[in-house]
């Protein structure tokens, strides 16, 4: 078996990227409730747009790393 060292700067690295996921789905509802409290569709649009992209980057950084 092979052991993977983790350092302090790859847990940092990771704990970013979580974050990046919990700020993701912060967007993603409040997307969602932009649209359903009718601040309408073009603000909603930018918040889902924004957290999807964080979303996306955040999954990808973890992958690569």
């Amino acid at each position: 078996m092979s052991e993977q060292k983790t350092s302090a700067v790859g847990r940092r690295y990771r704990i970013y990227q979580i974050i990046g996921i919990v700020v993701a789905a912060l967007f993603l509802a409040l997307g969602a409730a932009a649209f359903l409290a009718g601040g309408g569709p073009i603000i909603a649009a930018i918040a889902v747009v924004g957290g999807l992209a964080v979303l996306i980057v955040s999954i990808v950084m973890m992958v690569r790393s």
